[in-house]
């Protein structure tokens, strides 16, 4: 059970699993919206009974009982110190945080449209190449919804192409932001269990997420 006691000060930060549950998909779920409001916010979370009723948009005990599944689940965590939150424009904040996201340090992310928002690695010609790839599969995954999710009860958009081990050469994870879908494009080992897959996330939604 977390620590709920009003007297300790702690702040609410979303781990990495909890920002890739919250960017999943775009079906409504009240846990998804919670975590949405956490990566979208610019400023401290300091935990109290109020402010997670408030970001809920449920009252007390509902509220307190959705927080504490998203703190079993790992989903987000309670710091004696606040997150860094990273304020700049995505043109600064991404492209690091993109290359610690790939073994090799090659990601690119693309919005689905095919434009390349921000990459690290590649050459200027992949990353256009790569992005109106990541396009083609968005549109693929959109005509084939019904065989994967509904028949095949498949959760994830995320296509990649393997080798021969089954470990990954390059991989496309799909993004949504809200109703709005990016794709992460990573080469070799994919790295998303670590801060730098949150804070991409995270600048994301403080940019595009409607209210």
């Amino acid at each position: 059970m977390g620590d709920f006691s009003q007297d300790a000060i702690r702040y609410i930060t979303i781990t990495p699993s909890g920002a890739y549950f919250a960017t999943l998909n775009s079906a409504a779920d009240d846990a998804r919206a919670m975590l949405l409001q956490l990566l979208s916010t610019d400023f401290e979370l300091l935990y109290s009974l109020e402010l997670v009723a408030e970001l809920a948009d449920l009252d007390e005990e509902q509220a307190m009982g959705l927080f504490q599944q998203l703190l079993d689940r790992g989903f987000v965590a309670l710091a004696t110190t606040p997150p860094e939150i990273n304020r700049g424009p995505l043109e600064e904040v991404l492209p690091s945080r993109l290359q610690a996201l790939s073994a090799s340090g090659k990601a690119l992310l693309a919005d689905d449209q095919g434009f390349c928002l921000s990459s690290a690695g590649y050459s200027t010609e992949q990353s256009e190449a790569l992005a109106a790839m990541a396009a083609d599969l968005v549109s693929l995954q959109q005509r084939h919804q019904q065989l994967l999710t509904t028949q095949l009860g498949l959760r994830g958009a995320s296509w990649g192409i393997l080798n021969a081990a089954g470990q990954s050469e390059i991989g496309c994870w799909a993004v949504y932001i809200g109703h709005q879908r990016f794709t992460l494009v990573i080469s070799d080992m994919p790295k998303l269990n670590q801060q730098a897959f949150a804070d991409i996330l995270a600048s994301l939604a403080r940019r595009y997420l409607d209210y």
